[in-house]
């Protein structure tokens, strides 16, 4: 089972060194930085950050929203690897993001379009993806906008 909790350093480092492959390359092709580097900047200049933590209070992702609303999450193998762990985060994740709402007009980002069990996760939270961008972010990849407004 998962939980949203506030995130400390350490689950930041550990996350960081566990980072889903797919987590990676989206972080790469978006920034032009390395993980750490595109995860220590987003983190950093975020409102919020939350740890997305096991039955063990172990953290399996990270997520947070910068103060103009844009929304984000990595995730370790472990997180998407457990189907109950998946259910869970969903629930947990829609409440999330529907207080979120009261509070920003708008959440958005952009997806890699690969990343397909992210894309499969945001539809469940709600949120529609508006364009599909065929040359985005520094690598010039395929990335789908997504949002969601109050």
């Amino acid at each position: 089972m998962v939980y949203l909790r506030k995130s400390r350093l350490t689950d930041f480092k550990f996350v960081v060194e566990n980072m889903r492959l797919m987590d990676k390359i989206e972080a790469l092709y978006q920034s032009g930085l390395s993980p750490e580097d595109a995860l220590s900047y987003t983190y950093l200049g975020s409102e919020i950050n939350m740890a997305i933590a096991n039955d063990n209070d172990d953290a399996v992702g990270l997520c947070g929203v910068q103060e103009d609303g844009c929304i984000w999450m990595v995730a370790t193998d472990e997180l998407f690897d457990n189907k109950k762990s998946r259910l869970q985060l969903t629930r947990q994740g829609r409440k999330w993001v529907d207080n979120l709402l009261g509070s920003y007009k708008i959440l958005y980002n952009y997806v890699y379009a690969e990343n397909t069990s992210a894309i499969k996760w945001l539809r469940t939270l709600g949120f529609t993806f508006i364009k599909l961008h065929e040359s985005y972010g520094h690598q010039n990849k395929p990335f789908y906008e997504f949002l969601r407004i109050t």
